[in-house]
């Protein structure tokens, strides 16, 4: 629900309310799954409902922050470009793949989540910019650990926490298909 309204909120010019909403995304970001998981209320629905709802918040902003701080956006151009490519390639690849987005939630993601939850504010409040750059950075990591999930999982899955996972999941899944004992 973030997503439209930090669209209405930029268009508008509410700058601190869209940081402030922006700020309770991520929050909320965190602490719905945590509680899913502790009320014990996963499911594959909810995975790809949260994966949806972190695709339009992370999809969003950026049209947000353009209409809102369009200096800093330019300036900024090719660390921007470079998180959209990132959270965008390895959607579509996932996508093409399995004809449903996947919600991973990798371990590199979750990390740099906070890492933007920092560096963004950092970027647009105090121009105080190599935070921002580090997470973009560091949003390669995350698109290979990505990209490599799908290109080892030949079904879609949700909660993957690495490609090292990944592998685990492919080895045991060969395994039980030809009814030999995974490899330690």
């Amino acid at each position: 629900m973030c997503g439209p309204a930090l669209l209405v909120l930029a268009w508008n010019g509410a700058t601190g309310t869209f940081l402030a909403l922006f700020g309770v995304g991520l929050v909320s970001d965190v602490l719905d799954g945590a509680l899913a998981r502790r009320l014990g209320q996963e499911s594959d629905f909810g995975a790809r409902l949260d994966q949806w709802a972190d695709f339009a918040l992370w999809v969003s902003f950026p049209l947000g922050a353009w209409w809102l701080w369009p200096e800093i956006v330019r300036h900024e151009a090719p660390y921007v470009f470079l998180a959209i490519v990132c959270l965008l390639l390895p959607t579509a690849i996932a996508y093409a793949k399995y004809r449903a987005v996947p919600g991973y939630h990798t371990w590199s993601a979750k990390l740099d989540s906070v890492l933007m939850g920092i560096g963004v504010p950092l970027l647009l409040i105090f121009d105080l910019a190599w935070p921002f750059r580090v997470a973009a950075l560091f949003l390669l990591v995350c698109a290979v650990d990505e990209i490599a999930i799908t290109y080892l999982l030949p079904e879609c899955r949700n909660d993957v926490p690495s490609v090292f996972h990944a592998a685990r999941l492919r080895r045991r899944t060969a395994s039980e298909r030809s009814g030999t004992s995974p490899a330690a």
